[in-house]
């Protein structure tokens, strides 16, 4: 079983007397993840009936489960998975049976220890590389699109002892918008431990404003929207004349990107090194001020000849301080690799992959005014 499995593992054709021709295949959404409990979309192509089952590697069994083992035609299919609370990695395959051929993908989920490496993780292009450390940590959020389809939502950097988020990183495009109302669903983050998080059900005392790193307006579906008020997504920031003025300025600015483009990545960060600011918490507990915000931006357009591939990248960095503008200017704009050289970050660390490296340095370090990146 095992032999042809692995032996059929690119995509053929199968055929229906009474269905359309349709390229059998299976992939999954990411097909390596840490030792946390999660789930990843299985999608599968295919004419006529299928059927799913498991197979695991090695002495640990049973610990994943499918939502549906059996359908028809081309259908996504939840992977559920326990966390890996073993010394060892462990890995599977998923297996698609149609037309009595077999096609698979290997899963893997590793050990804490090794989860707690540094790279592009999982193989999202929004990602910048990750590194995690006993106080830093890699979550993920997933979403339902109006149309039932499951997808990511946001994925972050979670500082436990600054208790803000050093990033958050997020596809937008007007799909991934979506409709709705802000909620104003203030919460714990439920993957985060609440003792990790601080409690932000109303604003920080200091007079400082609780500050979306993925803005609501990003994301209006209901539950969507819901997620973007965990208190993980906040950070202190100066209210009318930061958070609610320029800052707001340049993420409805990001928006009309998006609106226009395929896809627009977005890395929304802060930067709490050399900060001596604290804001307090409902339970008075202290958080880390950050001293400056930004936002790195890669846009892809298929349809555009502007860019390289259809790819074309800016970054902002903006000093924590009162503006008396609300302005947003191309002047205010600089490469990926000169916000990569503030905040030593590697940036959209999956994008070499896609396109190569050649190609990807170029975006990187071309300046966004001579690409016509932004839309005045």
């Amino acid at each position: 079983m095992i032999f042809s499995v692995l032996s059929v593992v690119a995509s053929v054709f199968a055929v229906s007397c009474d269905e359309m021709q349709v390229e059998t295949g299976i992939t999954i959404s990411n097909r390596q993840a840490v030792y946390k409990a999660g789930q990843e979309t299985v999608s599968i192509s295919a004419s006529g009936e299928w059927a799913l089952s498991l197979f695991y590697y090695g002495s640990q069994q049973g610990w994943a489960t499918l939502s549906q083992t059996s359908g028809r035609g081309s259908k996504d299919v939840i992977l559920e998975y326990e966390e890996n609370g073993t010394s060892e990695n462990r890995s599977l395959l998923v297996i698609l049976t149609s037309h009595g051929t077999d096609y698979a993908v290997t899963f893997v989920q590793l050990n804490e220890e090794a989860s707690g490496w540094v790279g592009a993780f999982p193989g999202w292009l929004e990602l910048p590389s990750v590194a995690e450390t006993d106080d830093c940590r890699f979550y993920t959020h997933d979403m339902t699109l109006g149309t039932g389809k499951v997808t990511r939502n946001y994925s972050f950097l979670w500082d436990r002892d600054n208790l803000v988020s050093h990033w958050v990183a997020y596809p937008l495009n007007k799909g991934l918008i979506g409709n709705g109302t802000r909620t104003d669903a203030w919460s714990y983050d439920p993957k985060v431990p609440r003792e990790d998080q601080p409690r932000l059900d109303w604003a920080y005392d200091g007079g400082y404003d609780r500050g979306h790193q993925l803005p609501s307006a990003d994301r209006l579906t209901r539950a969507a929207n819901q997620q973007t008020f965990y208190f993980t997504n906040m950070t202190p920031q100066i209210g009318r004349r930061f958070n609610q003025g320029i800052w707001a300025n340049l993420e409805s600015k990001v928006r009309s990107v998006a609106l226009a483009c395929d896809t627009l990545y977005v890395v929304t960060g802060c930067i709490v090194e050399g900060s001596n600011g604290v804001a307090y918490d409902n339970d008075g507990r202290a958080v880390t001020v950050p001293v400056a915000y930004y936002k790195a931006l890669l846009r892809y357009s298929s349809s555009s000849a502007a860019g390289i591939s259809g790819y074309s990248a800016a970054a902002f960095y903006l000093e924590h301080r009162g503006y008396s503008s609300t302005n947003v200017s191309e002047d205010m704009m600089m490469s990926i690799d000169e916000l990569e050289e503030i905040t030593g970050l590697d940036f959209f660390a999956n994008l070499p992959g896609k396109i190569g490296d050649a190609q990807a340095d170029r975006i990187e370090a071309e300046d966004p005014r001579d690409v016509s990146f932004w839309l005045n």
